[in-house]
C-alpha cells in the first residue's frame, strides 16, 4: 500500500512538472515558430534559381530588357501593323496591275484570290494572338494539381505553368513572351501564334515571288540605260573618267524613282522576313512536333543530360507523336475539322483547360 501511494505521488509530481513546463515553454514555442516562419520567408525571397554566376550577374540586364519590352510592346505591335499595311499598299499599286496585265484571266484571278486568302489569315491570327489571354492559374487551388510554388507570385503552379517577368504573372503552358504581340504565348493563344507565323511566311514568300520580276526589272533598266548611253558615246569606264568625261545624266522621273524604291523595299522586306521569321517558325514547328514549349525544351534538355549518365532515355511526358501533337495544338481530329478549324479562320478553344494535362508518363523514361 505504501509503495502504491509513493508511485501515485511521483506520478502526480511528474504531471504537475509537465504542466508547469508547457505553461512556461508555450511563449518560447510561439517565438520559435515565428522565427522559423521569418527564416523560411527570407530564404524564399532570396532564393537564387540561376544556374551560373554569369546568369546571376546578367539579372539587372534582364530586368532592363523586361521593362523595355513591357513599355514598348504597343510600339512593336504598331511597327508590325505599319509594315503589313505598307506591303499591302505597294502590292495593290504595283504588283497587282502587273499580275492582271501579264497572266490570263483564270490564273490571275486565282493568283489574287490566294493572296487575299493569305492576307485574311494573317490579319485574323495576328489579331487573335494579340488579344487572346494565354491563361492564368486559378486562385482557388482545391482539386488543382500543383507541381511547384512560384517564388514571384507566391502561389502554387499547375503543370506546364511558368512565371512571365514581363507580364508579372504566371501563364498556363507558357512558351515565351513575344514583344511583337505584346503578349505571352501560352495555352489559349499558342495556336494563333504558330498559325500566324506559318501564314506570314507563306505570305512573304508569295509577295517575294510575285514581285521578283519587277524587282529584277528595276536593275535591268539601269543596264539598258548604260548600254544606250554607251552606244551614243557616253561611258563610265575608268579610262574615260580619267579624261573627265561627265557621267550619263539621270533621266528617271520622280514617279519612276518612287516606283523603283517601292518595289525594292517590298522585295527586300519580304525576303528578310521570310528568312528571319522562317527560321523562328521552323524552330517552333520542331518544338510542337516533340510536344514541348520553349521553356520545356530547356528543362527537358537538363533532365536528359542528367538521366543519360544513368543510361536512361528521357522524352517529354506530353509527346504523343508527330501527328497527334499537331492535332492537339491545332484542335482538329478529322479532315472536315481540319478544313473548318485550320484552313479557315476559327476561334475554337484548345484542347483541355491548361491546368490538367494528359501525359505519356509511362514512356517518358526508357531504360
Amino acid at each position: 500500500m505504501t509503495k502504491n501511494v509513493y508511485n501515485d505521488l511521483i506520478l502526480i509530481l511528474v504531471l504537475k512538472m509537465r504542466r508547469i513546463w508547457f505553461r512556461f515553454s508555450l511563449p518560447f514555442l510561439k517565438i520559435y515558430d515565428k522565427f522559423q516562419y521569418i527564416r523560411l520567408c527570407y530564404k524564399s525571397l532570396t532564393y537564387n534559381s540561376f544556374d551560373s554566376t554569369a546568369e546571376s550577374a546578367f539579372e539587372p540586364v534582364f530586368c532592363i530588357v523586361d521593362f523595355a519590352v513591357r513599355w514598348f510592346g504597343v510600339a512593336f505591335v504598331t511597327v508590325v501593323l505599319c509594315l503589313i499595311t505598307s506591303v499591302v499598299v505597294i502590292f495593290y499599286l504595283h504588283v497587282l496591275p502587273y499580275v492582271l496585265q501579264t497572266y490570263n484571266v483564270v490564273y490571275s484571278h486565282l493568283h489574287i484570290l490566294y493572296g487575299h486568302y493569305l492576307l485574311m489569315m494573317i490579319v485574323f491570327h495576328y489579331y487573335k494572338a494579340v488579344r487572346t489571354d494565354p491563361g492564368i492559374p486559378p486562385m482557388d487551388i482545391s482539386g488543382v494539381p500543383v507541381t511547384s510554388l512560384c517564388k514571384k507570385c507566391i502561389l502554387p503552379k499547375p503543370p506546364r505553368t511558368h512565371h512571365c517577368s514581363v507580364c508579372k504573372n504566371c501563364r498556363l503552358k507558357m512558351d515565351h513572351h513575344c514583344p511583337w504581340l505584346n503578349n505571352c504565348v501560352g495555352h489559349f493563344n499558342h495556336r494563333y501564334f504558330i498559325s500566324f507565323c506559318i501564314f506570314m511566311v507563306m505570305g512573304t514568300v508569295y509577295v517575294s515571288l510575285s514581285s521578283w520580276v519587277l524587282f529584277n526589272d528595276c536593275f535591268k533598266v539601269g543596264d539598258k540605260l548604260e548600254r544606250a548611253y554607251n552606244a551614243i558615246g557616253w561611258t563610265s569606264n575608268e579610262e574615260v573618267h580619267t579624261l573627265r568625261v561627265p557621267a550619263p545624266p539621270n533621266t528617271c522621273t520622280g514617279k519612276e524613282r518612287a516606283y523603283n524604291t517601292s518595289v525594292v523595299y517590298l522585295w527586300i522586306l519580304c525576303s528578310a522576313v521570310t528568312v528571319a521569321l522562317g527560321a523562328l517558325t521552323l524552330w517552333h514547328v520542331f518544338l510542337i512536333s516533340r510536344g514541348e514549349t520553349s521553356i520545356e525544351k530547356l528543362v527537358n534538355e537538363k533532365e536528359r543530360k542528367r538521366l543519360k549518365k544513368r543510361n536512361i532515355s528521357y522524352r517529354s511526358p506530353y509527346n504523343f507523336g508527330f501527328i497527334q501533337n499537331w492535332k492537339i495544338i491545332l484542335g482538329f481530329r478529322t479532315l472536315r475539322s481540319f478544313i473548318r478549324r485550320v484552313v479557315l479562320p476559327s476561334s475554337h478553344l484548345p484542347e483541355g483547360n491548361g491546368i490538367t494535362w494528359r501525359s505519356n508518363i509511362e514512356t517518358s523514361f526508357i531504360a
